[in-house]
């Protein structure tokens, strides 16, 4: 286990998989912990609270109660672990009520029964707060480097003119990137066809004119990359995919064009894992996917930390990158949640 000093629970109860019901990746992880004989109890925050009922007590410096979940009914105590895997809100959609009243409702939902769970003394994967800290692009790039890992020249801001200067600099050129997520979702959850994705793109010094100065933006030195490497970090397990791209499209951002990847499996070099685990250890994450760009004389930038990022299109190709089965030992474990430590 990556975190050190930590004991392990008693607690023989339930893995809670918060996702919602159309994720694949779960669907295949709820087969492995079946395999382990584990149980588990699967629902959404979205369930909440039509589907839901929370009976939470705090006492004497600990959460005693139940929840209920599609019929299935559970002992807070008793719970090893929690997987946080892009789970959906709770909604208040009384039409007896103002918007107002509703936002006001979802934002008391959210913070009841995220905030409960959360405070549970089991393995979180991974806690919200580690997440969030862990989502700051900012602190992330610090961070990295002061673990040993290299990260390409970063600029953020709203200046036109610095952005320009920037990208004039630019050894290989620059590079535009979203800072969060690159979707935007309507009020359903799913991506607004309106705006499409904002993949990683190339540009020119030239175009960075004021529209700049309407937002925060990202820039970044483009690496000449010869491939990519998607690594899965599982507790202390490192799972690495090299990802080739034969367009220019991918050669950009691999995601803008998947028909024209193709994987195998590899490792990363000694160093740069020490440096990724190490990283991992000052969030308190027990699991993350990372992008890294190898470039022609093979040295690895790291380009991004996404606490739960996919991987489940990896598994069949390369074969015996077996991600869902480490994540279910992780989880089936139930080691107490790891804190944000030092590196």
């Amino acid at each position: 286990m990556l975190t050190g000093g930590s004991t392990r629970t008693e607690r023989q109860g339930p893995v809670c998989v918060i996702t919602t019901d159309t994720d694949t990746t779960t669907d295949r992880l709820v087969l492995a912990l079946d395999t382990l004989g584990t149980p588990l109890i699967r629902f959404d925050l979205a369930d909440f609270p039509r589907r839901i009922a929370l009976d939470a007590h705090f006492r004497d410096g600990r959460i005693t109660g139940s929840l209920t979940a599609r019929g299935r009914t559970t002992d807070l105590e008793t719970v090893r672990a929690i997987l946080w895997w892009h789970p959906g809100s709770p909604q208040i959609n009384n039409p007896r009520l103002t918007p107002e009243a509703r936002r006001w409702g979802t934002g008391e939902a959210v913070a009841g029964l995220a905030g409960t769970l959360a405070a549970l003394d089991c393995l979180h994967v991974n806690h919200p707060l580690h997440t969030r800290a862990a989502q700051l692009k900012p602190d992330v790039l610090v961070r990295a480097a002061a673990c040993g890992l290299a990260v390409p020249g970063t600029w953020i801001g709203n200046s036109p003119r610095a952005a320009f200067r920037f990208a004039v600099a630019a050894p290989a050129g620059a590079v535009a990137k979203s800072i969060t997520v690159p979707v935007i979702n309507g009020p359903d959850g799913a991506p607004d066809r309106r705006y499409g994705v904002f993949f990683t793109r190339r540009v020119e010094a030239t175009a960075l004119d004021s529209r700049i100065g309407a937002g925060a933006h990202q820039l970044q030195h483009r690496i000449d990359k010869a491939y990519e490497i998607r690594a899965v970090v599982v507790g202390s397990e490192v799972f690495a995919a090299r990802i080739d791209a034969h367009s220019a499209a991918a050669r950009d951002d691999f995601r803008a064009d998947y028909d024209s990847l193709t994987y195998r499996r590899t490792t990363v070099p000694h160093d740069v894992r020490t440096g990724v685990l190490r990283l991992l250890r000052h969030y308190g994450l027990s699991y993350a996917a990372l992008d890294l760009l190898v470039d022609h004389d093979g040295k690895h930038w790291l380009v991004d930390v996404n606490p739960a990022g996919q991987y489940d299109w990896l598994q069949g190709d390369p074969p015996g990158l077996a991600v869902t089965a480490a994540l279910a030992q992780l989880l089936t474990a139930g080691f107490r949640s790891p804190g944000r430590g030092r590196t």
